[in-house]
């Protein structure tokens, strides 16, 4: 495996990158997928670990950033789904009061998460969450949404608000409304956006408890690695790994990716060459050739 990165991960109000030298504040700038550049369709391969189901965790839950971290902390990085699923209700690690709540706890994390290191999704996460606990956040945040439509559908609602404005839960419920029409009775648009914008408060698009302010998440060349991966996974190649749903969700211009992208490869996360149009972008030792094959082919 690639060795950990020894450079200071990138910071929100850090300056701008070197091929950001225009004014490219959020408001101002076109960020890396503000508009798909393409409608192509976005292949998700169960087999390493995505979720394209109509069933959705926010209906109950949030990301739950809180309980896998402490699962993470918890359990070996070479662990088997089982010693993850016995840690939660044997072990009662999350300190859950009853057997019932422990088993649900479990069932919505691999819902979540999977918590399978035989699916590529999950067993990237654990090794770059290793690797650079301040991208943590927006490594779970990009795990869930690989697993949870209904959060990969609706987080890019987020990024439209202007950074610094202030976020009700109501329009986030008249957005989940007016998406998914007639889906959701109005209890449950009530607490689904409700655990959406907590969700987005956790991976930090958003800050305060109760008065939401949108700000931008901590974006690392870890982060970017696995936002690349994520894309690699779906099908895409080469330049179209600049402009994927994950990489949307990064909420960076794209001399932001490309920069955070060029320093991946200085660390050795993945190989990342450009000249002109023309992206090579690779992952030497990340993936196995189970995954690449299934990365070309639809489960």
């Amino acid at each position: 495996m690639s060795r950990l990165p020894t450079t200071r991960p990138m910071q929100p109000n850090d300056k701008p990158s070197r091929l950001a030298r225009k004014k490219n504040t959020e408001a101002g700038s076109s960020r890396v997928g503000d508009e798909p550049s393409e409608n192509r369709k976005t292949k998700l391969s169960e087999s390493l670990g995505f979720r394209d189901a109509i069933s959705s965790v926010h209906n109950s839950r949030t990301m739950m950033f809180a309980e896998l971290s402490l699962i993470l902390d918890h359990v070996g990085v070479k662990a088997k789904t089982s010693e993850y699923i016995s840690a939660v209700i044997e072990q009662n690690i999350l300190g859950k009061p009853t057997q019932t709540t422990r088993k649900r706890t479990a069932r919505l994390l691999v819902d979540l998460y999977t918590l399978d290191p035989s699916r590529a999704v999950f067993r990237l996460l654990r090794h770059f969450w290793i690797a650079d606990p301040a991208a943590r956040p927006m490594l779970a945040c990009l795990a869930a949404a690989a697993r949870d439509p209904l959060f990969r559908d609706m987080t890019p609602f987020v990024f439209s608000i202007p950074v610094g404005a202030s976020v009700d839960s109501k329009e986030v419920a008249k957005s989940l409304g007016e998406k998914f029409s007639g889906r959701f009775s109005a209890a449950t648009l009530t607490s689904t956006s409700q655990n959406l914008a907590s969700s987005w408060t956790q991976a930090g698009y958003l800050t305060g408890k109760i008065n939401k302010k949108r700000t931008r998440p901590v974006v690392t060349p870890v982060l970017v690695t696995y936002a690349f991966l994520l894309g690699y996974l779906s099908g895409n190649r080469g330049k179209m790994l600049l402009d994927t749903i994950w990489t949307r969700m990064l909420v960076r211009t794209p001399a932001e990716i490309t920069d955070l992208a060029m320093d991946a490869s200085k660390q050795g996360w993945m190989t990342f060459k450009a000249a002109g149009s023309v992206y090579e972008i690779t992952f030497p030792g990340l993936l196995t050739p189970q995954e690449e094959k299934a990365s070309y082919e639809p489960d």
